[in-house]
């Protein structure tokens, strides 16, 4: 694990106008609908933005890009789900800059893919939030994965020194980290109980065709009349994780605001109440099998023709059904996921009901 850049304001004399042109934007949005927190981070990227060579701000209008950081930024915060404060939707964050939904889009993804901003993503996270993100206080320990949180005083300074940590937290004991209770309960096991998970050991290059079938969700009649089947063919590799084929869904079916989801996998379908479930570690009343920042598509161990369950959106819950077309022992040369076939159009992600 390596320690990540420090984040500045400063950008290379030839970028500052352009810097504090849509800066001043970002600043005026923040001021309106968000906080100082958001103001700050939002200039930061934009910063980071500038002293990219060549930096894509050389070109394309200040408000474009101005609205494209702010939504990048917010996605990785989760801005656009009500149950967070600040919040406010991408319909109305596209509306306040002046720009098109299809623009404003298209350059927060052209933002994330250029600074690497995922979801929970520690770097461009809320200082404010820190505390409450796994993905910031992970280490690897001998090969497993343990909250920093967990660890002495002493070493917790030592990884902060080092920038794999935001800073010294409180440490936490067997009882609130359920990570360091597995530690030590597997430390503390005798050699010959600890039995390997049954794995299929497929290569990290392995290549699994995926197709995404939309089954259920807030649709109207109409455009169910239209596009009585809607799907998605992925392909993606093994050691991909479950985070990145949420993503990769995600622009599949064009959606705008980014809200929880999970995965189903096992049992005798992708809707048996007895499957095992993957989401977001930062929820842990709903006591996932795995993270899915941390799960592998092979550590499912799916087979050609299993079917499993994916649902976005625990309010309006659109519900997909995933089968597995294929699987290829090695990768052709290019960037994975990718999406290769579309039947249907992509519903509205928020229908208009009469």
């Amino acid at each position: 694990m390596m320690a990540k850049a420090k984040k500045s304001n400063k950008v290379p004399k030839a970028m500052q106008e352009t810097f504090d042109r849509i800066t001043a934007i970002t600043d005026n949005f923040a001021a309106q609908h968000l906080n100082a927190e958001y103001a700050a981070l939002i200039r930061q990227a934009t910063a980071a933005l500038c002293r990219k060579r060549p930096s894509p701000l050389k070109s394309g209008r200040d408000r474009s890009w101005a609205c494209g950081i702010s939504h990048a930024i917010g996605m990785a915060n989760f801005l656009f789900d009500s149950s967070q404060d600040p919040h406010i939707s991408a319909s109305d964050l596209y509306a306040w800059f002046g720009v098109s939904s299809s623009t404003g889009q298209s350059k927060s993804k052209q933002v994330r893919d250029t600074l690497d901003i995922g979801q929970l993503d520690p770097e461009w996270c809320l200082p404010s939030q820190l505390s409450d993100n796994p993905l910031a206080w992970l280490i690897s320990v001998n090969g497993m994965i343990l909250d920093a949180r967990s660890a002495p005083p002493e070493v917790q300074a030592q990884l902060a020194a080092a920038g794999l940590i935001p800073y010294v937290p409180e440490r936490l004991d067997a009882t609130d980290n359920p990570l360091l209770a597995i530690a030590e309960a597997a430390d503390s096991a005798p050699r010959a109980a600890r039995k390997p998970k049954k794995s299929l050991s497929r290569a990290s290059d392995a290549l699994y065709v995926l197709e995404v079938n939309l089954v259920d969700g807030p649709l109207t009649e109409s455009f169910v009349r239209k596009n009585p089947r809607i799907a998605r063919t992925i392909l993606i590799k093994g050691a991909q994780s479950l985070q990145d084929l949420h993503n990769i869904i995600f622009d599949a079916f064009e959606r705008e605001e980014e809200h929880l989801y999970e995965f189903q996998v096992g049992g005798d379908g992708p809707d048996d109440p007895d499957c095992q479930r993957y989401g977001l570690a930062s929820i842990p009343e709903l006591d996932y099998a795995g993270d899915v920042t941390q799960t592998c598509i092979n550590d499912l161990n799916l087979e050609k023709g299993e079917m499993f369950g994916y649902t976005f959106d625990f309010g309006d819950d659109w519900w997909h059904v995933i089968e597995v077309k294929g699987i290829r022992s090695k990768s052709p040369q290019g960037e994975y996921p990718k999406i290769t076939s579309r039947e249907g159009q992509s519903p509205p992600q928020y229908a208009e009901f009469d």
